[in-house]
């Protein structure tokens, strides 16, 4: 059984088991391959998950550094991109253009420091051994694997929480834009 299974088997133990949903639960992100369609993620989400729909457009105060990195290859994609916003802990947006996937953010709310090492080991299982930058309490965790790439942006607290993002997009995301 590869981890990428485990992965799974574990998140439907958790499910069976009923366990509550919390920070602590950092396990139950889901997952889709790079490219898949719009149509075809919001067919998979929970009937109970709350979810936005929006385009930068609708929302001028919306800030994604990949959507950043991808209007400044080219600017006429902004108005190709949607944004797909779950409501849930943590916050998940998912970033299309041309209705296909090209990334996906964690924004979560302050941690405590058991969820960080919850979400420490969760991303070094799926993704791999990080590089590591950090600045004073500020921590940049990279993530490389052949298909993906992960930015954790972790801001430790004075109160022993953490503010955090998790951006993740394709590791051929010149490529695919290319394709667009």
């Amino acid at each position: 059984m590869n981890n990428h299974s485990l992965f799974y088997l574990t998140l439907s133990i958790i499910a069976a088991l009923g366990i509550a949903a919390s920070p602590a639960k950092v396990g139950t992100i889901p997952s889709y391959e790079w490219g898949t369609l719009l149509a075809k993620v919001r067919q998979t989400l929970p009937t109970d998950e709350k979810y936005i729909q929006f385009t930068p457009a609708e929302k001028p105060k919306y800030k994604n550094r990949i959507m950043n990195y991808i209007t400044a290859i080219d600017s006429n994609l902004l108005n190709k991109i949607k944004i797909l916003r779950i409501e849930s802990s943590p916050r998940i947006d998912y970033l299309f253009v041309n209705n296909k996937l090209y990334s996906m953010i964690e924004n979560w709310e302050p941690i405590d420091r058991k969820a960080e090492n919850a979400i420490r080991s969760r991303l070094t299982r799926q993704f791999g051994i990080p590089s590591v930058q950090q600045d004073k309490n500020f921590y940049i965790y990279s993530f490389n694997t052949d298909k993906t790439k992960v930015f954790w942006y972790l801001m430790k607290l004075p109160n022993s929480t953490s503010d955090c993002m998790i951006y993740y997009y394709p590791r051929q995301l010149f490529r695919m834009l290319m394709s667009e």
